[in-house]
């Protein structure tokens, strides 16, 4: 992998946290309106059950750790990660995002009842997401290092 500037290890932390941000607002918005999920999943097959809310609810919440914890690495302006807890972090998103985009081109693939076209845009987004965050845990871990990406 070639190896990352400061400025887009720093973007990758805030890609992840803008995207993060995004799923959990997106999440909920099906509290107010089912308009936006709809645009990634057929509106007459989303349906959650009786504790499906609170799933939801729940993976919102996850979705905002993770944006609020790539935001707290582009924000640490003094260093309090230091090179080790932001690999950590880069990693962490890599595996999430990994987990997130392998069950979605799993579902778009087996399930397209359920699921809209624009659903793929998601599945890629995750898996791009994740392999940028490696990236950037390779690069942070090269430049800690002084090794040659």
């Amino acid at each position: 992998m070639p190896s990352m500037t400061s400025t887009t290890t720093s973007f990758a932390f805030t890609w992840a946290a803008f995207y993060g941000f995004a799923l959990a607002a997106l999440i909920l918005s099906g509290n107010w309106t089912m308009e936006f999920l709809a645009l990634f999943c057929h509106k007459d097959a989303y349906t959650l059950g009786n504790f499906g809310q609170v799933w939801a609810h729940w993976h919102a919440v996850g979705c905002a750790f993770v944006g609020l914890t790539n935001l707290s690495c582009v924000r640490d302006a003094r260093g309090g990660f230091g090179p080790d807890g932001k690999v950590a972090v880069a990693q962490n998103t890599a595996f999430i995002f990994g987990v997130w985009g392998v069950q979605n081109v799993y579902y778009c693939v087996t399930r397209d009842d359920l699921f809209t076209p624009l659903m793929w845009l998601n599945a890629i987004a995750c898996l791009g997401t994740a392999v940028y965050s490696l990236q950037a845990a390779h690069g942070i871990t090269s430049k800690s290092t002084g090794k040659k990406a």
